[in-house]
């Protein structure tokens, strides 16, 4: 019995050892993408991205906070902890005019940074920020870092980040690059020149590596890829996982390599992981942990090996559609790679359709497609298309309106009994897509009956950018109104078979904006609510 107790303790002294054997290392790098969704990097064109992947550990199912804006995230990153311990909220979040205290005063009265830790535990430590959003300066206090350096564009900001390695080699290195996020707002998430934003931090990426390289600095430099939130639309700040979830790579010295992680990964875990590797004591109001599973001397679990292939892209991007058909082209930045889809919703494998020419797609369909290349096999994607044909029924009235000039702008549903509406007409469902309208500051209201075939108890599902209303009757059934990013809320009612009235009323404030309506019957099943379950109004 003695025998296996002190074995049972050697086992765990050694253990023990190992995870604590991580050398501190020269430099850390972050280089932190604006708007990067695990999908941006899975299927876009980025070999320096995936070269590291190949190289170090990896997530692609890491998450920010809530709400998904960009200052809580990146604050949340650089802190290390959450928006409810450091208290920054929103974008709009300024260090004199803050609503909610940080739980832990540091410098300046803020919450204790990964910049402002190492200046506490390291006086002689170099820190360096480069960033091109000025918003990320509001986040740290200034004097505790030997550069901060207020960019503009992602050329600018990299050339200047990789001068501080080559020149200065910080102990710390800060990299924020905002142009794939601009992206997502101009044109949507997963579009053709969102790809192309990425490929250009690719680019960018491609040039902080091959300043390790010519410096031989891998064996004492980590470096850290990440984001602070992905987007659905044109938009983000919502509450969906495309918006939370986040990609986190890093490889460099001590770092595994072809490692998944797949223990949960928090942004928060960044500041925590940087400090582990700088040789620092975390903070005791930190609430992340360092993700030990990525290094050599980590855990024995967490993990899994990990031969990455990235995953094909869909183009273009699935959506509601007012288009009789789509051709729809699927592609893998691996030259070589074999690619197969299905068209019924169902999981791909290496048995099903090959790809080898575009698909012409003339229904409500679901491509699911998965890469595979010498025993290696991607993630899946997957895109939904919903095809408003010119010969659908148009069976919903709208009116819509715009906000009078010269009135403070709409930040919540209008009084549409004081409006007159600018158009009206009739259209085949409830949403944007058929609907001609201006960029910012207009509300529709959608009018119809909806055909209940079996009588039971209905959910009814409003996801909305920026706020909408849904009434069944005179009763309201959901209010998601504000003004945010795409936000769902539900709400259930009792429905016998047979027609009712619903009214579902709209508005967008700025930036993104969607409208979708789906429901949950009594079997159960989500589904979208498509023109066939709508009757005109009376």
């Amino acid at each position: 019995m003695r025998t296996l107790i002190a074995l049972l303790l050697a086992i765990l002294s050694s253990h023990t050892l190992a995870s604590e054997s991580q050398q501190p290392v020269r430099t850390v790098i972050i280089i932190g993408v604006d708007g990067l969704s695990p999908r941006g990097v899975d299927e876009g064109l980025t070999p320096s991205m995936n070269r590291i992947i190949g190289q170090g550990s990896f997530s692609f199912h890491a998450r920010g906070v809530l709400p998904t804006s960009s200052s809580p995230n990146w604050a949340s990153m650089i802190m290390g902890a959450s928006p409810s311990q450091h208290g920054v909220t929103s974008n709009d979040w300024r260090l004199r005019s803050r609503s909610i205290m940080p739980s832990k005063e540091g410098a300046e009265g803020r919450f204790p940074s990964i910049f402002s830790e190492l200046r506490r535990q390291r006086p002689n430590a170099k820190i360096a920020v480069v960033y091109d959003w000025g918003g990320f300066g509001e986040l740290f206090d200034h004097s505790v870092v030997d550069v901060n350096a207020n960019t503009e564009g992602p050329e600018r900001t990299m050339l200047r980040a990789v001068e501080e390695f080559k020149y200065n080699r910080p102990d710390l290195l800060f990299v924020h690059i905002d142009h794939v996020d601009g992206a997502g707002h101009g044109t949507g998430w997963h579009t053709p020149k969102y790809f192309e934003a990425v490929k250009r931090a690719d680019d960018r990426i491609t040039e902080m590596i091959e300043a390790i390289d010519e410096a031989r600095a891998w064996d004492s430099t980590v470096l850290i890829v990440t984001s602070d939130h992905g987007g659905v639309g044109k938009s983000h700040g919502g509450q969906s996982m495309d918006e939370l979830e986040i990609p986190w790579i890093i490889a460099g010295a001590g770092i595994a390599n072809g490692r998944e992680i797949n223990r949960d990964i928090n942004t928060y875990d960044t500041a925590c992981t940087a400090a582990y590797l700088l040789g620092l004591t975390q903070h005791p109001s930190w609430i992340g942990r360092p993700v030990t599973e990525a290094m050599i001397s980590g855990p024995r679990a967490g993990w899994v090996d990990s031969a990455y292939l990235p995953a094909p892209r869909i183009s273009p991007p699935g959506a509601l559609m007012a288009r009789d058909e789509v051709v729809v082209e699927l592609s893998c930045e691996i030259p070589g790679a074999d690619i197969t889809y299905t068209l019924d919703g169902s999981e791909p494998t290496k048995h099903s359709a090959v790809y080898a020419q575009p698909i012409l797609i003339r229904d409500t369909t679901t491509i699911r497609a998965r890469a595979f290349m010498r025993g290696r096999e991607s993630r899946v994607s997957s895109d939904t298309y919903r095809l408003l044909r010119s010969d659908a029924p148009r069976n919903v009235r709208f009116e819509y309106f715009e906000a009078p000039e010269g009135k403070p702008r709409w930040e919540l549903l209008p009084d549409f009994r004081t409006l007159t509406p600018t158009r009206t007409g009739m259209c085949p469902e409830i949403g944007l897509a058929t609907i001609e309208k201006r960029e910012d500051q207009y509300a529709i209201r959608f009018t119809t009956q909806l055909r209940v075939d079996q009588a039971g108890t209905y959910m009814l599902h409003l996801k909305s950018d920026d706020g909408s209303r849904l009434k069944v009757g005179r009763r309201t059934i959901i209010d998601n109104d504000g003004s945010h990013g795409p936000i769902e809320e539900s709400g259930s009612i009792d429905l016998s078979a047979g027609l009712h009235t619903i009214i579902v009323e709209y508005f967008e404030d700025h930036g993104g904006e969607s409208l979708d309506l789906a429901i949950t019957g009594p079997d159960k099943i989500r589904l979208p609510v498509s023109f066939d379950r709508f009757v005109a109004p009376e």
